[in-house]
């Protein structure tokens, strides 16, 4: 590659890159930088674009979303067929979009997380429909979750008895005291389970809404005062708990008061149903993200991470002790 502009740089299929923005946008990028995998930044004249490669699906959810009216995601520059998302060559795969490119201002990460959430209740109550949880669809995957669970621990507990029929060392010993929490884990999901699969039974009233899927402080931006939200493409149509149990996850390292804002977030919820299948799949990605390996090191690092964000969520979020406080 050759440096022909500040920060910017040109490659062999520039002209292809440009021929197409300006073939459905009238806008001749004059220099671009390639960011990762399908997402480019481009400049024309004064002004910056962000250029995405995604499929045909993700018109139909920022249709979806313009059409119920929400004003809180950064929807994409409509090409001249007035549409959020170009198709390319009918193929269902190859598609793009263009939206300007906001720089992002530093915003410390505390205030950010609180706005994250503020604008996923946002979403989430904007798109929000009632229906009733298909046997049919739902039950089948719990049971393959439930099966794979089993699994799971199983493989846990074979590794806990092999480390105890040998001499303890400074990875087994981290992982004996910590085995606890694995079991605490196991405990609450065997009864959280019971209560997901009666509410499939029962056909139980749910509501869904549109999940952003991916709620990570980098995708909510500021512009002029107001916060965005940005990836809706990766948005499906879910039970709310998903996003919430994300965001959790990812800002677990965020110094701010989590279980406040969570409790706030489900109060509006007369149901709690949302929160313990909140619950649930929180403990679901810690178990699922336990690897045993063969190299101790990198079992007994895995071990620690899993059962000490477990010890930590069930510090706060135990089902048990919000039994009263989330109806």
């Amino acid at each position: 590659m050759k440096k022909i502009e500040s920060e910017y740089f040109r490659s062999d299929n520039f002209n292809e890159l440009s021929n197409v923005t300006f073939r459905n946008y009238n806008i001749n990028p004059s220099s671009y930088i390639k960011i990762n995998k399908g997402v480019y930044k481009c400049k024309c004249n004064e002004n910056e674009y962000f250029l995405k490669q995604c499929n045909i699906h993700s018109l139909n959810k920022y249709n979806f979303l313009n059409e119920m009216g929400v004003s809180n995601i950064l929807y994409p520059i409509r090409n001249k067929r007035n549409q959020f998302v170009t198709q390319l060559d009918d193929d269902f795969e190859n598609a793009y979009y263009i939206s300007p490119f906001i720089k992002n201002h530093y915003v410390i990460d505390e205030v950010k997380a609180v706005d994250l959430i503020r604008e996923l209740k946002k979403l989430h109550k904007q798109t929000s429909f009632k229906k009733t949880l298909d046997q049919t669809k739902s039950r089948p995957k719990m049971e393959e979750m439930f099966s794979h669970l089993n699994y799971k621990f199983s493989e846990i507990e074979g590794f806990i008895r092999s480390l105890e029929c040998r001499e303890f060392d400074e990875f087994s010993i981290p992982i004996l005291k910590n085995y606890h929490y694995i079991l605490d884990a196991k405990k609450i999901m065997l009864s959280l389970n019971k209560k997901i699969v009666l509410a499939i039974k029962e056909k139980k009233n749910v509501e869904f809404c549109f999940l952003h899927n991916n709620p990570k402080i980098e995708h909510l931006i500021k512009k002029d005062g107001q916060s965005y939200l940005i990836s809706a493409e990766n948005g499906v149509i879910g039970i709310c708990s998903l996003d919430i149990a994300k965001f959790y996850i990812e800002n677990t390292d965020v110094n701010i008061d989590m279980k406040n804002l969570i409790d706030e977030y489900f109060k509006d919820y007369n149901d709690k149903f949302y929160y313990d299948y909140f619950c649930f799949l929180v403990l679901l990605f810690y178990i699922e993200t336990l690897n045993i390996n063969d190299k101790d090191y990198v079992t007994s690092q895995s071990f620690i991470y899993a059962s000490q964000g477990i010890r930590d969520f069930l510090k706060s979020f135990t089902p048990e002790k919000n039994e009263k406080k989330v109806v």
